[in-house]
């Protein structure tokens, strides 16, 4: 490379050049409430502010900055059936004494 050009160092990349300042970049990550905010509020929400950026370069700014959504686990509720059955499983364990006469939970 020194042959070439004379020097070492780095050109500027010849890459497209970015739609987003720095500046938009934390004003999108100011409009973030919470993880589940849709990216078509907060590009609206941009919109107000005279910055038009499409869905797609929200997300991936969102991405850099390792802001992903998520949804809430959906949990299984405890069946009727199951809950009778840990019912008469803890009955059994607190009946049940040690020869010191304390109740116990299944712990010898």
């Amino acid at each position: 490379k020194k042959e070439s050009t004379g020097e070492l160092t780095n050109h500027k990349g010849t890459g497209r050049p970015r739609k987003t300042s720095t500046a938009d970049d934390t004003r999108i990550l100011s409009i973030i409430k919470n993880p589940q905010t849709p990216v078509g509020q907060i590009r609206n929400t941009l919109q107000e502010s005279d910055v038009d950026l499409s869905m797609t370069t929200v997300r991936r700014r969102l991405r850099e900055q390792k802001c992903r959504g998520y949804t809430a686990r959906c949990k299984p509720r405890v069946s009727c059936k199951n809950r009778v059955t840990r019912l008469q499983f803890t009955k059994k364990y607190l009946k049940s004494k040690h020869s010191s006469g304390k109740r116990s939970c299944g712990q010898m």
